[in-house]
């Protein structure tokens, strides 16, 4: 596995991949073991993990994209800021793969995804051209913005080298409030009652074990006020259980609860995004919950990610996905066997390029040397 150090040296070796249209494999499962990651790629950029400039007064920053999520993390609590993207595992994650995969979690609600917070990129293409796009400021207008074509994209169209993200200062406060019920569809009044508050939570997630989680930030005093609302909202939802009402230094992390529900790390799972309306988050949920699956969903956003065994019976999948084709869901990969990647594309995914598709892909990989980026397992 090549390993380079710079991005010239990335470069010297990425042409001679093109001159004899070798497909590179580079992104890694979530929840693989090292030794097997490794032995199915055929480069990494974690070396790649220096900061590039960090005008902390001016709220941006811009690092190589080998670096982890934690490891970015770390450098803006110095200063005590934030880039308020999940990810699952986060000291493991390398920021292009945060790209590629357009990962998001818990804090969607009040934050948005990573569209709101990449401002530029530079990118190593199928070509093997080093690509710029937008800029290392808020403010920026100049040409298209080809870092949106990369977020999501699965390293299909280019791997990013270097990004730049707005970042914001960490929060004195924050209010998190955890409920928990067995009934669903008071899960689903509690979500409406929720909504209609004249505020916007930072997070706001029910989970498929009945869990309603919630947080808001600001100042204590403020947030005394928001707690007012919020329990005169939920008092009247008498099975609501609370949890957790309470001021603290710190968030709610909810990617946890979908990671500590996996109780054999060293089994094979299979982990998937299903977006729909907002409304039908609770009903999604209640069916991950009714095939014995785990899931937690943004409420706010309408998007929820499933995950259980490989091991589960492919009926069981099958019925999952039937079910959420007649809600006209949208769903994706985001680990997987072949067989369900394949069961997924065939219903959900459009077999064929549009034209526009086409002619970008066509642009950025005409040789299709990164198509194999697909994170799947062996299954």
């Amino acid at each position: 596995m090549f390993q380079p150090d710079s991005i010239d040296e990335l470069k010297t070796w990425w042409s001679t991949q093109v001159d004899q249209q070798v497909p590179i494999r580079w992104r890694h499962r979530w929840r693989s073991a090292d030794s097997t990651e490794r032995a199915n790629r055929d480069l990494s950029i974690t070396q790649l993990n220096r900061v590039i400039d960090y005008p902390h007064r001016d709220m941006t920053v811009t690092v190589q994209t080998g670096m982890t999520v934690a490891e970015l993390d770390q450098i803006l609590k110095g200063h005590h800021q934030v880039l308020p993207i999940d990810v699952p595992e986060p000291d493991r994650m390398t920021i292009a793969e945060m790209i590629c995969g357009n990962w998001f979690g818990s804090r969607c609600a009040g934050h948005g995804t990573l569209r709101d917070w990449l401002l530029g990129v530079t990118a190593i293409d199928g070509r093997g051209r080093i690509i710029h796009s937008g800029g290392r400021v808020v403010k920026n207008v100049a040409g298209y913005d080809v870092q949106k074509f990369l977020i999501g994209s699965r390293g299909e169209l280019a791997i990013p080298l270097e990004a730049s993200f707005k970042v914001i200062p960490v929060p004195e406060a924050y209010l998190n409030c955890v409920y928990q019920t067995d009934d669903f569809s008071l899960l689903q009044e509690a979500w409406q009652a929720l909504r209609n508050l004249p505020f916007d939570f930072n997070i706001f997630d029910l989970t498929s074990s009945g869990l309603l989680e919630i947080s808001v930030s600001g100042l204590p005093q403020s947030n005394k006020a928001l707690k007012d609302q919020i329990q005169s909202t939920l008092t009247s939802f008498a099975e609501m259980n609370a949890i957790q009402f309470a001021d603290n230094t710190n968030e709610i992390d909810s990617w946890k609860t979908l990671l500590e529900s996996i109780t054999h790390p060293q089994d094979r799972y299979f982990a998937i995004r299903v977006g729909v309306r907002p409304s039908q988050t609770v009903e999604v949920l209640k069916l991950a919950a009714d095939c014995g699956l785990i899931a937690i969903g943004h409420a706010s956003q309408g998007v929820i990610v499933v995950t259980g065994s490989l091991n589960v019976v492919t009926s069981v999948q099958n019925k999952l996905l039937i079910q959420l084709s007649e809600l006209n869901a949208n769903v994706e990969c985001l680990e997987s066997s072949k067989s369900l990647y394949d069961l997924i594309h065939k219903n959900f995914e459009q077999t064929k390029l549009s034209p526009l598709s086409e002619k970008i892909r066509n642009v950025f990989d005409p040789q299709r040397l990164l198509k194999s980026n697909a994170v799947m397992v062996e299954g």
